[in-house]
Order: C-alpha cells, then structure tokens, then sequence
C-alpha cells in the first residue's frame, strides 16, 4: 500500500524565493501558473527551528519558529502551511492560511483542509481536476522526498553571495553596482574596487549580489566598505550601494539586505555599521539610529546612521 506525506508551504513562487536568502535549504517547486511549493524536509526544519521544536499540538510539524515564517511571508501574498499524511488510504489534512501577517484559516486534521487552503489562494478547480489539489499537481510525488529530489520543476530561490566567491560574475558585478551608483567620470573607480575586495585577505571591502539563483539575474546589492564619508575616516565599516532592482520591490528584500550586512558586519567582529543618506524614515524602521551629519568631498551634507550590534569585544 503507498502512502502519502506532505509538508510545506503553498504560496506565490514570487514570495516563496524569498527565503532562499534567509535559508540556505529552502527549494521551491513549482505547482502551477505562478504557484509554488517549498517543501519542509528535516534540513529546512532544523534550519527555521534553530534546535527549539515548539511543535505545535496537535500538528506533526507545525513549530512557532516554522508558522512565525509563513506569517512573515504573508505580508506579501497570501500563503498557506499544509501537512498531509495517509497510509492504507486512510488519513488526514491539515492547514494554516495567512493573510497580510494575520492568521486567515485553521483547519486540522479533516479530508479537504489543503482544497479549502487553495481555494483562498485563488485556485479553481479545472475541468480535468477531480479539485484543486489535483489541479496543481499536489499528487505528482508522494513524500517530502520526492519533492526535494524533483529537478524538472525546481525553481531557483534569491541567494545573496560575495563577489569575491563568485568570480565569474565579477565584471558583471562592476557594472552593476556602477550603473546604478556611479557617473561616467567613476567606472574605473568602481571597477578597481570591487577588483581589489576579491584579491584583498582583508575583511573590507566586501561586494554582494541577490541574484535568482546563483547563475540568475541580479535583483539588488549592497556593498560593506572601510570608508564612504570623507569627513567621518574615525568610523568604519560602512553600509553601501544598498539597491533593489523595481521588479523585486515590495517583498522586504531590502530589509533582507540589511540583516545580512549586519550579520557579515557583526561575524567580521564590528561592533556597529554606519551608512550615510538623504532617504527620511526608511532606515529607522529597522533599527538604525541618525546620530548626525557630515560632509563629502565637495561640502554636500548628507546624514549618518549607526546600527548597534554589541558594546563588548568590536574593534
């Protein structure tokens, strides 16, 4: 007799690459149109619950750390966390939808809670579908497992990687960060820069792309550098070339960018991350404090944030 077992989330394939750039296990599966699955293996839950299984009752995987996720992922499209698990063709669904960070269904342990979750997100059932779990092809493997090892429907998933451990994509990375933040007067600045944080065993300057994938194309960036304020040399390192690409806006992913500079900043042992702008009350939405002013170059005053790791043991 064969069995079925299912575990994961359902939900935009837009939202669910995402969370490739907080965790490195996460794969997404495409379903249909512009559905997807990310299957939640034992890797993927041990990455998101962090060795605390909260395991929620009376669900078989379902965690805080796991739901807090999918509760996350909603402030940006509807997603739905289903577990499904038959043996002998008896069995049972269970499903959690939310909405806009808010808890938008709950059904446990019943013979139609995964249909009932994709309705919600819009699917109809087609006219060769005997519902809707069939009209996304939710029966094309029947384990966890199988969805993992499926290559014909993966999709790629954002991944934010050093330049420096990407060479290949280093002259495309020169144009980028140039395209977006320099003049025709400073290629060969941005070039030699960004050359040089690949050659350097120093810890600054470091170049990052978000691409779709690994070989994908670049949907943002961010630079962490020794300097980016001629008046302010006492201070260092410094957040730059911050950039998110138009078509990839309104998913977090700039905030996505800043945790992991924080996180490069605070493993390279810095202590804090300084940045300078003009942007009002974009930065202090998540953490950063303006603690004053000061000067380029050529006299123009510009503004100085500072995000606060930790006050022991930072250079």
């Amino acid at each position: 007799m064969m069995g079925y077992t299912l575990q994961g989330f359902i939900g935009s394939a837009l939202v669910l690459k995402t969370l490739g750039v907080r965790f490195l296990t996460a794969k997404v599966v495409s379903l249909s149109d512009e559905l997807a699955l990310v299957p939640l293996d034992d890797a993927l839950q041990d990455e998101i619950n962090q060795g605390t299984e909260q395991l929620l009752e009376p669900w078989d995987t379902l965690t805080e750390k796991i739901a807090s996720v999918g509760c996350e992922l909603s402030r940006h499209g509807i997603v739905a966390y289903a577990e499904a698990d038959y043996f002998g063709g008896t069995g049972d669904q269970s499903c959690v939808v939310w909405e806009k960070g808010k808890e938008w269904l709950r059904e446990i342990r019943t013979e139609k809670a995964i249909n009932h979750a994709l309705k919600l997100l819009g699917v109809v059932c087609s006219a060769e579908a005997v519902d809707e779990f069939d009209t996304v092809h939710l029966g094309r493997h029947r384990s966890v497992e199988g969805w993992i090892e499926d290559r014909q429907h993966e999709l790629p998933s954002l991944r934010i990687t050093p330049v420096r451990e990407n060479a290949e994509r280093s002259a495309e990375a020169v144009d980028y960060f140039w395209s977006r933040w320099g003049d025709e007067s400073t290629f060969d600045f941005y070039r030699d820069c960004i050359e040089r944080s690949c050659d350097t065993e120093a810890d600054l300057p470091r170049f990052y792309l978000l691409t779709d994938g690994e070989k994908g194309s670049i949907a943002g960036g961010y630079a962490l550098l020794r300097s980016d304020l001629n008046s302010r040399q006492d201070l260092c390192p410094w957040l730059a070339c911050l950039y998110v690409e138009p078509d990839w806006r309104s998913l977090s992913l700039g905030r996505l960018l800043l945790e992991h500079a924080a996180e490069e900043a605070r493993g390279k042992g810095y202590g804090s991350l300084y940045l300078c702008t003009d942007l009002e009350g974009y930065y202090e939405r998540y953490g950063w404090i303006h603690i004053g002013k000061g000067y380029g170059i050529d006299g123009a005053e510009t503004k100085i944030y500072r995000l606060c790791f930790s006050k022991s043991g930072q250079k």
